[in-house]
């Protein structure tokens, strides 16, 4: 969200939105103990000291709901944690990361200075968020850096949140470590994955991807360490011209050291950050990308183990495979080319992100009609991609 109030001169602040025209069943134990930015009329002030802001935009009454979760800097732009809307909950912990993947979405600026939130903000947040939340991500960068927050969060998670999914994003790399392993199963939440990308079955492609010497052999002993655990682990497949010949080999590696897996998501490229520096040497049209996964997609199912395909648009892909298309995509993030507005597959179909619609530009193919019957992508994932 680009929202911001103006004159605002009132510091940092992490806020739960309350408006006074939403309509509420109950009062919710967060309303007495957090910071609450009451939006009334055309005004807006905070509980705490209530500092009142200059009247708030069209915009900003649009786009803030009863229940979202929010921060606001010192200059008064606001960033949105989480939709009241919705009940799923993102928990962002750290923009560093381990590893330094060429395809990254995310630039090197941005992971050496993208911090989370302070550690008393972030427990405060998830104090803040509602306890009938049903789908939580945490990640980063990569967010067991931040180990004591990463195990203070899990343990409040696994505590508050005993219902949700929880699916944590990480390279995996430091579940290789015995002592964090243990850690986390003292308080593992009770709907656990780790979603965790391999790049590659064997270590120099692996670890060229990643940049960092050794990483595939760290992450396949976290893999194992999880699965031995009994922790689901969900696999990632980012797809790029740097591994789309050996997918076929990534699969049958995985069919045979992995069979217990609890799925495995091939993903396409967001063209942003890292991955836009090396466009070049990365980007594949989406139905090229898709040839070069079915070999891989056919192996894994005829092994047993689930697939799912992220951040292609249909036309990419055959329609023997849309079933298993996700509409993974942030909707914010979505859009679609100018081509696809007579589309018959645009309702089902999770678009590109726009960074890889502008830069990108891809080819797309326009249905005159579609059988909703083989559809899989209504169904939106709950995972974040990155």
């Amino acid at each position: 969200m680009n929202l911001y109030f103006r004159d605002y001169h009132g510091g940092p602040r992490l806020a739960l939105v309350r408006r006074a025209d939403a309509v509420r069943a109950e009062r919710h134990a967060e309303d007495e103990q957090a910071e609450c930015l009451w939006l009334m009329g055309d005004m807006a002030f905070f509980t705490s000291d209530h500092v009142q802001l200059a009247p708030v935009s069209h915009k900003v009454w649009q786009q803030l709901s009863d229940g979202d979760i929010i921060t606001v800097n010192e200059n008064g732009f606001v960033h949105r944690l989480f939709s009241g809307r919705e009940r799923a909950a993102t928990i962002y912990l750290t923009g560093h990361c381990n590893s330094n993947c060429i395809m990254c979405p995310v630039s090197d600026e941005e992971r050496r200075t993208s911090g989370g939130l302070a550690d008393a903000a972030m427990m405060t947040y998830l104090q803040m968020l509602p306890a009938d939340v049903r789908h939580i991500t945490v990640t980063g960068g990569e967010p067991t850096l931040r180990t004591a927050l990463f195990l203070k969060v899990m343990h409040m998670v696994a505590a508050k949140f005993r219902q949700a999914d929880v699916l944590l994003l990480t390279n995996g790399r430091s579940f290789a470590l015995p002592d964090l392993l243990h850690e986390i199963m003292t308080f593992c939440p009770a709907h656990l994955c780790a979603a965790i990308p391999l790049h590659a079955a064997c270590a120099d492609l692996h670890d060229a991807i990643t940049r960092v010497p050794g990483s595939f052999a760290q992450t396949n002993v976290g893999i194992r360490h999880l699965l031995t655990q009994g922790i689901a682990v969900e696999l990632r497949v980012v797809v790029s011209r740097r591994n789309a010949s050996f997918l076929s080999e990534l699969a049958a590696f995985i069919a045979k050291c992995y069979p217990g897996a609890h799925v495995v998501n091939f993903i396409g490229l967001e063209t942003r950050g890292n991955c836009a520096r090396h466009f070049e040497e990365l980007y594949l049209e989406p139905t090229d990308a898709f040839q070069a996964m079915k070999p891989a997609i056919l192996t894994l199912l005829a092994h047993g183990i689930d697939v799912q395909i992220y951040n292609f648009p249909l036309c990419a892909v055959e329609p023997g495979f849309w079933e298993i298309c996700r509409r993974s995509i942030t909707r914010e993030k979505i859009r679609y080319a100018a081509d696809c507005a007579g589309c018959a597959a645009k309702p089902y179909c999770g678009g590109f992100f726009q960074t890889t619609l502008s830069l990108a530009r891809p080819q797309v193919f326009p249905k005159s009609n579609v059988d909703v019957s083989i559809v899989g992508a209504g169904r939106r994932s709950h995972a974040k991609p990155f």
